[in-house]
Formats: C-alpha cells, sequence, structure tokens
C-alpha cells in the first residue's frame, strides 16, 4: 500500500520559499511578539511558554556578578570571585558578554536580516536595574581607554596619570626601603641569625617608556594623591556654577524631549488593539507597528542613559570637598576617580611639579600612545 504524497500547489507563495527563508519568516512573527529567540536560555534564566523566567538557584550568581563588577570594575576579578565564591568557572570573554547582555536587563536582542540588532524593552523579568546597567556601561566604556591591566589595579590613580613632557603615562610600584640587619635568637636552634628589617613600603609613580633624556623623574604617590584632592577642590569650586550651568541645563531639557517622544510612543501601542478592535488594522500590521515602536523607545531610553545626571550640580559640589575623598576607601577613590576624572597631568618645571586635571564632563584628555 503507497501513500500518494499531496498535489503541489505552486500557486501558493509560501510553497515556494525555502527552507531559510521560513525559518527568517518565523523568527520575524517572533520577533513581532517579543518573543525569546530560538536558542538556550542565558544563565540565571529559564525557557517559559512565552518569555523568559528566573532560575532561583543560578540568579544569586548573577546578581552577585554584576555586584562585584559595579563595585571592583574588573573582569579577571569577578571571574576569580565566582570561582571561589559559588563554584562557577567562567572565562573573561563570558563575563564580558554577560555584562553587555540585555536579557539580564529585562530586554531582548533581535538581530535583523541586514546584521543590525535590535533592542526590545521590558519583555521579561530582569536581574540588574536600570541604574546598575547604566552604571556598568559606563565603566566597560571608562576600562576601553585604561592601560592593560589597569581596570584591576589596588590603586586609585593607576591608569589615570599623565606626564605632559614626554606624554607617557605614569605606572604605581611600591618598593620596601632596605634599613640594613637586625639580630634575633632562632627559638629551633638556640643561636642568632640575621633578618632584613622590616620598613614601611614607599610607593611612588613613574612615567613608562619615557623618551626623555635624562627620563622623567619618579613621583610620590601620596603626595600626587593630596594634590589631586586638592585640585579637584579648587577647579570645581571655581568653575561649578559655570558647569552647572552648560552640563545640566542643556541635559535635562533633552532628557524632557525624549522622555516626551519616549511617552507620545507608548499612546499610539495602547491605541492599537482599539484600532485593530474596529477592524482599521489588522493582527499582522498591529503586531508590526508595536514592534516597531517599542524598538524606537529602547533607542530613545539608551540615550536617556547616556546623559549625566540630573542631580550632577550636588554631586560636583559633594566631590569639591577634600574630606569626601579621604573618608573613602583606596577602592571607593578609584571608582569615583574614573567615574569623574579622564586624565591628571603632571606639569614640570625645574625642580616643581603640578597638576592639570581633565574632567569627564570637561575637555577630552590630551592624546597619549
Amino acid at each position: 500500500m503507497s501513500f500518494s504524497e499531496p498535489p503541489h500547489n505552486s500557486a501558493n507563495p509560501a510553497n515556494s520559499l525555502s527552507h531559510g527563508d521560513r525559518i527568517r519568516r518565523g523568527h520575524a512573527r517572533q520577533r513581532q511578539l517579543a518573543h525569546p529567540p530560538p536558542g538556550r536560555a542565558p544563565y540565571g534564566y529559564r525557557r517559559g511558554q512565552d518569555r523568559y523566567t528566573i532560575d532561583r538557584q543560578a540568579a544569586p550568581v548573577v546578581r552577585a556578578f554584576f555586584e562585584r563588577f559595579s563595585l571592583y570594575g574588573s573582569l579577571s576579578d569577578v571571574v576569580r570571585f565566582l570561582d571561589r565564591q559559588y563554584g562557577k568557572r567562567i572565562s573573561t570573554t563570558t563575563a564580558r558578554r554577560w555584562l553587555a547582555n540585555p536579557v539580564y536587563r529585562g530586554d531582548l536582542r533581535y538581530q535583523r536580516e541586514d546584521g543590525k540588532d535590535e533592542i526590545i524593552q521590558n519583555t521579561h523579568a530582569p536581574l540588574i536595574s536600570r541604574e546598575e546597567a547604566a552604571q556598568i556601561d559606563r565603566r566597560l566604556g571608562r576600562n576601553k581607554h585604561l592601560p592593560p591591566r589597569t581596570a584591576s589595579a589596588p590603586r586609585s590613580l593607576a591608569g589615570l596619570v599623565t606626564c605632559a613632557v614626554c606624554q607617557g603615562r605614569f605606572r604605581v610600584t611600591s618598593a620596601r626601603p632596605y634599613k640594613g640587619k637586625k639580630r634575633r635568637v632562632d627559638p629551633d636552634h638556640s643561636i642568632e641569625v640575621s633578618r632584613p628589617a622590616i620598613a614601611p613600603d614607599y610607593t611612588y609613580l613613574y612615567p613608562s617608556n619615557c623618551p626623555q633624556q635624562p627620563k622623567c623623574g619618579s613621583l610620590n604617590y601620596i603626595e600626587v594623591l593630596t594634590a589631586t584632592i586638592q585640585q579637584i577642590g579648587e577647579d570645581l569650586t571655581r568653575e561649578l556654577d559655570r558647569i552647572a550651568a552648560n552640563q545640566t541645563a542643556m541635559p535635562t531639557a533633552i532628557r524632557v524631549e525624549l522622555q516626551a517622544k519616549i511617552e507620545q510612543r507608548q499612546r499610539i501601542i495602547e491605541q492599537l488593539p482599539q484600532l485593530e478592535a474596529e477592524g482599521i488594522l489588522d493582527a499582522a500590521t498591529v503586531a508590526l507597528r508595536s514592534y516597531n515602536l517599542r524598538v524606537e523607545m529602547a533607542e530613545l531610553e539608551q540615550q536617556c542613559q547616556q546623559l549625566p545626571p540630573v542631580n550632577l550640580q550636588e554631586t560636583l559640589a559633594t566631590l569639591s570637598l577634600p574630606q569626601f575623598w579621604y573618608d573613602l576607601s583606596e577602592v571607593e577613590r578609584q571608582f569615583y576617580l574614573r567615574e569623574f576624572v579622564r586624565a591628571i597631568v603632571v606639569h614640570r618645571e625645574d625642580d616643581r611639579w603640578w597638576l592639570t586635571l581633565n574632567f569627564a564632563f570637561g575637555a577630552p584628555p590630551p592624546s597619549v600612545p
């Protein structure tokens, strides 16, 4: 007994599509419905019927991962932290992908046929907030301009200090001064042995790859840090009004305009079901229009997140207080310095030196090889 195949209807356009075309058409329908793309769910999530759901066992690991990076800003450090604390081994490449993955922010990313990515926001429950995501994006952007291994350096000035003479970056290093030997008695053999005397470490900055002859001299780290804090207070106190007028009034107006555009698109999305019910638009048109509007809203939201904070003037007033910097730990001081200072330039004249600062909201830093 044989079964005959159903007759092929060449008039139906769907029958003339290739297998790849049918797959792409199916993916397009999934995008319009804001369903997760095909494939395995990211670590920390499970695949639900039409959206990602949080994996309660893996989610604490992911949250700890983002909190650790927000605090220290080092990929290698957060990789070691996950292995040591949770037994979760990932590579630095995987860690970098986690930081940039919009799924952890409650969004979905789709790739169009032309290769460009599109983001749909608020499709599932996030593991990090928008504020944390914006802070992580700023940290990643700052780390791109820092020398290798500087992101995990324990000193707050690492990677920020440059020389105005040779245009080289200063490196931070420590040395223990030698102060001779002391005598002590070995408790096991009851004889006197010698050992080096313990002296406090001397931390200093020296310019790397300096072409000058003689080379630019090194500087005491504590003296440079103290001068930096003093210079920050002087510059911000003198220019706070000008910075606030130029950098907060304009972003505030831009933020209001962007928020108005987002609200306008949200109102259109809310009207689409009514237009479908009245027969003005069909279901396919409503789904496509809703998808495009949500993509536009995601792009506008990203522009808002790139603007300076609305309380920039209050933040700068706090940063101008020297005691604020002295009360911070070295890790906290590093975070604020990299957040607001692009470069610390050392100028020399004979045996005298002084600093100029390039702030993140002011002029760009000098080019450094």
